[in-house]
């Protein structure tokens, strides 16, 4: 399954270093571009919130998780975290560069009790995230910062008990392109998003 992941996880590089070619060589002006333009190609996998269709633009700037790639994860993270078909339902989700908020959606529809999407884009917080988490119906059980992930994560080392506090699940899936993966493993070395337990996994 490992091995399945990262070459589903290699094919998604490939495509969105290709989409960012061709955004940053198409751009006519103004400040999202093709971002503006939306669609609705991503779905739910599995759960509550099944088949729902998710919001995400044509432009590289969301990078939502290929549905091939979310599915292998989510295995992956049910059979670790042994709870059958279906996430602990006081678990709490911290999902980092949410864009879409497909892959902490997914974990709500999969039982997840609380999701804390970090996304930094307004536009796409506005647009794009809010939008799915109302057509999923997990407005009640999600918060969402629009901040960067990296302040996000300095605000948690300085006030332990922000956002909750720990969290059971954190998915991080930068833009490979436009992050410094040092600064973001050091900022989460020692932070208290994480405990003893935390299942952690980095789109790399």
């Amino acid at each position: 399954m490992a091995d399945q992941v990262k070459q589903l996880v290699a094919h998604q590089v490939a495509a969105y270093k290709a989409s960012l070619e061709l955004q940053q060589g198409g751009r006519t002006g103004g400040k999202y571009g093709s971002e503006s333009k939306l669609h609705r190609q991503l779905r739910i996998i599995s759960g509550s919130a099944a088949g729902k269709r998710l919001l995400s633009s044509q432009g590289a700037q969301t990078r939502p998780m290929m549905e091939k790639v979310r599915a292998a994860i989510f295995n992956m993270i049910l059979s670790r975290a042994g709870s059958g078909a279906q996430l602990p339902p006081d678990a709490r989700w911290l999902d980092l560069f949410a864009g879409t908020g497909s892959v902490g959606l997914e974990a709500l529809s999969r039982g997840a009790g609380v999701t804390h999407f970090v996304e930094m884009d307004h536009w796409v917080v506005r647009k794009v995230l809010g939008s799915n988490i109302t057509t999923c119906g997990f407005n009640k059980r999600s918060v969402v910062h629009t901040a960067k992930a990296e302040e996000f994560m300095k605000k948690a080392k300085a006030l332990p008990r922000y956002a909750g506090g720990a969290f059971d699940f954190i998915s991080m899936c930068p833009p490979y392109l436009l992050v410094s993966y040092p600064e973001l493993f050091g900022l989460l070395e020692g932070s208290p998003l994480i405990h003893d337990r935390t299942i952690l996994f980095v789109e790399y």
